[in-house]
């Protein structure tokens, strides 16, 4: 933002010639000064640094004495003065003798320039040429400022300087790598100025420029010693002082800029570290593995509670925020909260169990609205080890909640088929899911048994959601369902494949039973499962003439798909979808979306069925 003597050369109306020193690396200048007389120099206050940053003007008149003027410099250096202007007092004054005043300057190590120019005149003109190079300096700089402001403050302010230079700006890293570059990268001139950016990124040099074949380059350094990197401006023709000093000015805040683009993107980093952490927590836990799941946890904290209630909570983004800060503050740090992997709008809580009230579930509901779209579904209180099936509870919860319009609801138990089964069905289980448990690839880096089931538990529960959950692309998913309906030799879009994997995989879930190994359909023809049946589709024999049982049936007949099942009906998409919701409401559950109970109500109308036929 302020001239040098360098600039103030480069204008031709104030006639100066530089005798000593060199104009690349001459002091900044603020103010000039008239100095009337040689033998006034000496009436100044002779501390060093005075004068810093101020040009004297020394008018010279025809009394003065080549002792005094030569004593006048002197004393003008060791004030501290950006340089010393020789101008007459008069345009008929003899010019004293340059060469004695040279050789005494350099000895002082000031700038010494000479002018014909009458001296009040250049001093007065001198002063015109700061005060308006300032003020372009002071535009240039609340450009430069208003472009850093925008979003993408680094870009904007690179870009910016491109076009203020007619040229080229790189910003190279330490390693010497373009991290931007505009309007493009001139690959020739960094290979040509490779001597001088070295230079600069050791710390060898402050700053250097060098002219090219291909044109002229200036190299300043940017950035902090743990970030530090260097801006390349480069155009076809040399940069006058002005230039020079707005490149330096520029790289100041090029600097600013960067660290804050670097910090921030180290902030998101964490934060999307933070995220994988708490999904690789949460996935470990819906598979079982409780102890990798302590591991990773206590590696970022908080530690995992050896029971917890979950919520599945919808909300709109803006909410967001406020809620996962109220359940921190509500647990003192102790809940685990996680954003769903599958469901964009779903945030998934894990809060201590709590004797008594529970003040979580309290805190939630304080939040539910009429008109905030927030709705909530809250699990029993499960142990660690059972997590899958909270979540499923919650997940159930929270479709009744959303289809009651209340906003808020705790799953209510009716009965878990897997458990029921578990002590007589673990052959049946392991039997079913043999030829995917047994398969072994024939390239290592293809996925193996583990992988596969772990695939095709996603699937079946969150369907093409399965992609987000295991954080692979959706054709990898398509390729290793079709790989598995090989292994079993059957298509997995069949209802009734999918509610038999679905129930052996539950039932693997849990502790090896001590009863009678049984077949499949002994196990389904118990009294215990048949009123286990009757429950699940008590609510919707309560209506006549029935219209959700059929729908119901109708659906699961089309294998879950809603457009083949509303043509069935002989009603719309729409109207179909509406009376899904409705069954929703009635049985407490979720079915359209996954973790869906369909497959437990497939088996409720198989029992009931054969119930029927038997009667």
């Amino acid at each position: 933002m302020v001239p040098t003597l360098g600039a103030l050369l480069e204008h031709p109306e104030l006639g100066l010639r530089l005798l000593t020193g060199e104009a690349g690396g001459m002091s900044e200048v603020e103010s000039a000064l008239l100095v009337e007389g040689a033998d006034l120099a000496v009436r100044f206050d002779p501390a060093p640094g005075v004068l810093r940053r101020v040009l004297p003007v020394l008018s010279l008149s025809a009394e003065s004495a080549p002792e005094e003027i030569d004593g006048a410099v002197r004393r003008l250096g060791d004030m501290g003065s950006a340089g010393v202007v020789l101008a007459p007092a008069l345009r008929d004054v003899r010019e004293p003798d340059l060469r004695a005043l040279t050789a005494s300057a350099d000895r002082a190590g000031i700038p010494l320039l000479v002018t014909r120019i009458p001296s009040t005149q250049a001093w007065t003109r001198i002063m015109a040429v700061i005060r308006e190079d300032r003020a372009r300096a002071i535009d240039d700089y609340r450009e430069m400022h208003r472009e850093a402001m925008h979003p993408n403050g680094l870009d904007h302010l690179l870009r910016w300087l491109a076009r203020r230079v007619a040229g080229h700006v790189v910003l190279l890293d330490r390693t010497g790598t373009p991290r931007h570059a505009f309007p493009g990268l001139p690959e020739d001139v960094l290979d040509q100025a490779r001597g001088e950016i070295r230079l600069v990124l050791r710390g060898s040099a402050g700053a250097a420029e060098a002219s090219l074949a291909s044109g002229v380059v200036n190299v300043q350094p940017v950035g902090t010693p743990d970030n530090a990197g260097v801006l390349v401006v480069t155009r076809g023709r040399s940069f006058p002082p002005p230039t020079r000093s707005l490149i330096t000015d520029a790289s100041r805040l090029v600097g600013l800029c960067w660290r804050a683009e670097e910090d921030a993107r180290r902030g998101r980093r964490a934060t999307q570290a933070d995220v994988y952490t708490r999904e690789a927590v949460l996935h470990l836990l819906m598979t079982g593995n409780v102890q990798g799941a302590r591991r990773v946890a206590g590696a970022i904290g908080p530690s995992l509670a050896d029971q917890v209630r979950l919520y599945v909570i919808e909300s709109p983004p803006k909410e967001r925020g406020v809620l996962v800060a109220h359940c921190e503050e509500t647990s003192e740090g102790r809940a685990w909260i996680v954003q769903c992997p599958v469901y964009r709008r779903h945030i998934i809580v894990l809060a201590p169990a709590t004797d008594g009230a529970d003040p979580m579930e309290e805190v939630l509901q304080d939040f539910i609205r009429p008109s905030n779209g927030i709705s909530i579904g809250g699990s029993e209180i499960v142990a660690l080890r059972d997590l899958a099936s909270g979540y499923g509870q919650a997940f159930h919860a929270l479709a009744m909640a959303r289809g009651q319009g209340t906003g808020y609801a705790r799953f209510s138990p009716g009965g878990d088929l897997a458990a029921l089964l578990r002590p007589h069905a673990r052959e049946w289980a392991e039997a079913t899911l043999e030829p995917l448990s047994a398969y072994r690839p024939k390239r290592p880096q293809d996925p193996g048994a583990p992988e596969l089931t772990a695939t095709l538990r996603a699937w079946l529960d969150f369907d093409g959601g399965a992609a987000r959950l295991l954080k692979i692309h959706r054709n990898t998913l398509v390729a290793r369902l079709r790989h598995i309906e090989g292994l079993f030799g059957r298509s997995l879009r069949d209802m009734e494949t999918q509610a038999g994997l679905h129930l052996a995989l539950r039932i693997l879930d849990g502790p090896e039973g001590d009863g009678d190994q049984l077949p499949l359909d002994a196990l389904l023809d118990d009294p215990v499962i048949r009123q286990w049946a009757h429950l699940q589709l008590a609510p919707l024999m309560e209506h006549e003439p029935r219209p959700y049982l059929r729908t119901l049936r109708v659906w699961l007949a089309n294998n879950a798909r809603i457009e083949p099942a509303a043509s069935a009906l002989g009603i719309s998409v729409p109207g179909a979808r509406k009376r899904l919701t409705r069954v929703e409401t009635l049985l407490g559950r979720s079915l359209l979306n996954g973790p869906s109970a369909r497959y437990d109500l497939w088996f409720a109308l198989k029992v009931h069925d054969s119930q029927a036929v038997s009667e």
